[in-house]
């Protein structure tokens, strides 16, 4: 394996060698003022970049968390120097339908024929370029090495005879995002003993919502809570709201471990006494006919 790193320059290892833990890419959407931005704030060391003043009250609130507020699609590049620092582990951009629309006033504002229409609104190579130049930057930070929170809004699709729940951005982007990210989530309210909380769905399986988990680590409901939800995808943790085969893997963990204990405690047990081992040299010597003083 070291040889061909060599030979060629590529990363190559192996899926059960001690490695980095990944960083994660979730999608989450839902309905306004079910908590979206609210969840983003509990993932470690976050820096939101608000795009339509989600998070201005905040403060008044009691949510101690570093907010940029951006006002115009320029300022986007001086997120991505903030990216490259180490202050931050968890970039949200919140929400990514309003930084779509910055970018398409951005666009506007070049004045560029080929991309905008005499009416003002996008030719069919201007919703090309919107759509080209959000997923790269999306990308950047995707590669960037840290957690990423994408929040949208909602909207319903009609397919056959259902309605689908799916996230809401111009320029069908929706569909490329479910394809980049990790992990799309529902944010949701749901009844449980006679209490209302809020949960996230992330069981693909769903025909309602629009859902993805590709880590295999998260159970179809779980908890809003983004440090969580990065201890679950990467296997350091688990929790009631885990896959059904994350609690096996950890159930076999433990038990890997609890029988290491034991094998170290017999061991101890029966270490070998002077006496046994001065029998055991007598016994050696004998049969090989030397002689041996069994006193040393």
């Amino acid at each position: 394996m070291n040889e061909t790193k060599q030979a060629t320059g590529l990363q190559i290892h192996n899926t059960t060698d001690a490695q980095t833990k990944p960083s994660i890419v979730m999608l989450v959407y839902g309905e306004g003022g079910v908590g979206k931005t609210t969840f983003s704030s509990t993932g470690p060391k976050p820096l939101i970049i608000d795009c339509e003043g989600g998070a201005k009250y905040f403060g008044l609130r009691g949510i101690d968390v570093d907010v940029a507020q951006v006002k115009n699609w320029s300022e986007m590049r001086d997120v991505l120097t903030i990216v490259k620092g180490d202050k931050y582990e968890t970039i949200v951009i919140d929400p990514i339908g309003e930084l779509m629309d910055k970018l398409k006033r951005h666009m506007f504002a070049m004045n560029d024929s080929k991309l905008v229409q005499k009416d003002g609104s996008p030719t069919m190579a201007g919703w090309g370029w919107l759509k080209k130049t959000m997923r790269d930057y999306i990308k950047v930070l995707r590669d960037s090495g840290k957690h990423i929170i994408l929040i949208a809004h909602i909207e319903e699709k009609s397919d056959e005879d259902r309605m689908i729940k799916r996230p809401k951005i111009e320029t069908k982007l929706s569909d490329d995002l479910v394809t980049m990210v990790d992990v799309v989530g529902y944010m949701t309210m749901v009844q449980d003993e006679g209490m209302t909380k809020r949960v996230i769905i992330v069981d693909p399986s769903n025909d309602k919502y629009t859902a993805k988990d590709r880590t295999g680590q998260l159970g179809t409901m779980i908890e809003p809570d983004f440090t969580k939800i990065v201890e679950a995808c990467q296997g350091t943790k688990t929790f009631k709201w885990s896959s059904t085969q994350a609690q096996m893997n950890e159930a076999k963990k433990e038990g890997a471990k609890k029988e290491d204990k034991k094998t170290t405690k017999k061991a101890e047990t029966t270490e070998e006494t002077p006496a046994a081992k001065a029998k055991r040299l007598a016994v050696a010597a004998k049969k090989k006919g030397a002689k041996t003083d069994v006193s040393k």
